[in-house]
């Protein structure tokens, strides 16, 4: 699960008050019925862990990012932690770089509350295995929430060892409706993906369902305008580090990575294999844990060398004997790889996993063996110049001011262009200025802001936006006292105000949040969910219902034990 920055895999807040920019807000928050009752649900979920009759509960801490890095987010989270003190909790919020936040939450569960822009990427159950199953909420291993359900990780193991797509539509569903009405998350806002660029210097935006408009997809099928050979991009922070097995997986490593190196299966922008653009031209499954690939015999990698069936082989075997944290949820699945004939290569599985194409083969990156053989501690590894075999290759790295790719240019899959830059550049500002004179010709951050509202239609400006399946989420932490009370959760839920950070902090260009996994995803997507109120008015019947009180200084108590 990835946030504007990051996919969550099984691996791995000062007291502020509400920011300028949102004065007005608060009139609306809280205040709207829409959604449906979302009354659904007895008081269970871990209880309310309190010590006594009335006992008051814990001073929060809700971590935020810096208004520089994220400006409406960094919004939106003020408002949330104002709504939820008015309902009698004690919220702090802790601004913090944007590397300290996500080390916070997803390694330490140092925090209480947590929002952040979340990416599933082509499949979602896997996702959603990582992020809640029960035995991932050890420190780094994915369930940052804390929370547990053995149902609901039975439900998913299921899914993931089902071969028929069919059958697992149906588990999907039911799995969405399970989280909706526990609610261990929150989607805020269902976030569009949006292109924005230079309208003169590049078109022809193609995004796929896991990476948006930054995905291998859009760089192959983009086209270059007006005698410009040069994609010219920009990051708010500087990437840290070359090593495609030992980054943090943080989007800004995810869009450098997916070009340099090849994967055994691309998906296109119907999120659909595609055999056209990928290492292997075919694949067959033999049965319920072995695939077989056949692999391009005239592809090389980026220094020369041939690419081989036993380059792929080396891969899958040593991302598994060498445990790298990053891909520890694929290697689950994976047993060993072996070379049939030069063009083949058969992994197999250690348990079944039905969508195998898009949980794994769509998702480990083919390394050379020439070049990783000899490094016993991969995810370690001080890479400087990196060899892959993508369409676009190494250049050269100037840390903490730009990165630069070349175009390969004996790629199955060409670009369009002959050079990729991206600049670190904080200020939105400044990239807009950078946008329209065409200093940039595109913005891979996909910021949704008020420079997005006050220059989309400027006359050098085109954007493109479709659905995604990405949403801004609100995460308790159920370690902390109380949070693990789904009744709580759910009446804080009831209080973000959902549909007035969309309007107001927004304009208006996601929709309110409402199911974890997008329509985007097609039919694994459903909309019967339990659904909530935007109101603090349910918000208190519920907790009243559940037997929470408040004291005279308007403090939440949570109920005895008695």
């Amino acid at each position: 699960m990835r946030d504007d920055n990051t996919q969550m895999k099984r691996r791995r807040f000062l007291k502020a008050t509400t920011a300028g920019g949102i004065v007005g807000m608060t009139a609306l928050a809280g205040c709207s019925d829409q959604g449906g009752d979302g009354a659904g649900g007895d008081n269970t979920g871990g209880g309310a862990n309190n010590s006594g009759p009335g006992s008051g509960l814990s001073t929060y801490t809700y971590v935020n990012n810096a208004q520089s890095y994220n400006p409406p987010r960094h919004d939106a989270i003020n408002l949330i932690a104002d709504q939820l003190n008015k309902l009698g909790l004690d919220v702090e919020v802790d601004v913090l770089e944007w590397g300290t936040l996500y080390s916070r939450v997803s390694e330490e569960y140092n925090y209480s509350f947590a929002t952040w822009h979340t990416f599933f990427v082509s499949e979602p159950v896997m996702e959603l295995n990582n992020l809640f199953n029960s035995e991932n909420t050890g420190a780094g291993q994915g369930n940052y929430s804390g929370y547990e359900n053995p149902e609901l990780d039975k439900m998913m193991a299921n899914y993931l060892a089902e071969p028929n797509s069919d059958t697992r539509v149906e588990l999907a569903h039911k799995i969405q409706r399970t989280l909706m009405d526990d609610v261990p998350t929150m989607p805020i806002t269902q976030m569009p993906q949006a292109a924005i660029y230079n309208k003169n210097q590049v078109g022809n935006w193609e995004a796929d369902l896991a990476n948006g408009f930054n995905s291998y997809w859009t760089m192959i099928n983009l086209e270059m305008k007006g005698g410009e050979d040069t994609l010219k991009g920009y990051w708010p922070e500087t990437l840290s580090t070359m090593n495609v097995l030992g980054h943090n997986d943080e989007s800004k490593h995810v869009y450098q990575f997916n070009v340099m190196y090849d994967f055994l299966v691309q998906i296109n922008n119907n999120a659909e294999p595609d055999p056209e653009v990928s290492l292997a031209t075919d694949w067959n499954r033999v049965d319920e844990t072995t695939m077989e690939y056949t692999i391009r015999t005239d592809h090389s990698w980026h220094d020369g060398e041939n690419l081989t069936a036993e380059d792929v082989a080396f891969t899958y075997n040593y991302i598994n004997e060498n445990e790298v944290p990053l891909y520890s949820t694929q290697s689950e699945y994976i047993d060993n790889a072996e070379v049939i004939d030069e063009e083949t290569v058969r992994i197999n599985m250690s348990e079944p996993l039905g969508p195998f194409n898009l949980a794994v083969a769509n998702l480990i990156p083919i390394i050379p063996e020439h070049m990783w053989a000899d490094r016993n501690n991969p995810s370690q590894a001080n890479i400087q110049e990196p060899v892959g075999s993508g369409p676009m290759m190494f250049d050269y790295w100037e840390q903490g001011s730009e990165f630069g790719l070349s175009k390969f240019t004996e790629h199955f899959a060409p670009v369009d262009f002959e050079k990729r830059f991206w600049r670190v550049i904080p200020e939105a500002s400044t990239v807009w200025e950078n946008l329209i004179n065409g200093d940039l010709n595109y913005e891979p951050f996909g910021r949704i802001d008020r420079s997005l509202d006050q220059n989309q239609n400027n006359e050098n400006i085109g954007t493109t936006f479709q659905t995604a399946p990405t949403f801004w989420m609100f995460t308790p932490n159920e370690r902390e006292k109380g949070l693990g009370d789904k009744q709580l959760r759910k009446a804080m839920v009831e209080t973000i105000p959902r549909t007035p950070i969309v309007k107001q902090i927004l304009f208006g260009l996601p929709d309110p949040g409402f199911n974890i996994v997008s329509s985007a995803f097609g039919s694994l997507h459903t909309e019967d969910v339990p659904t909530y109120k935007e109101s603090r008015e349910a918000a208190r019947n519920r907790l009243k219902e559940a037997g929470y009180t408040w004291n005279d200084d308007g403090m939440l108590q949570a109920p005895s034990n008695d």
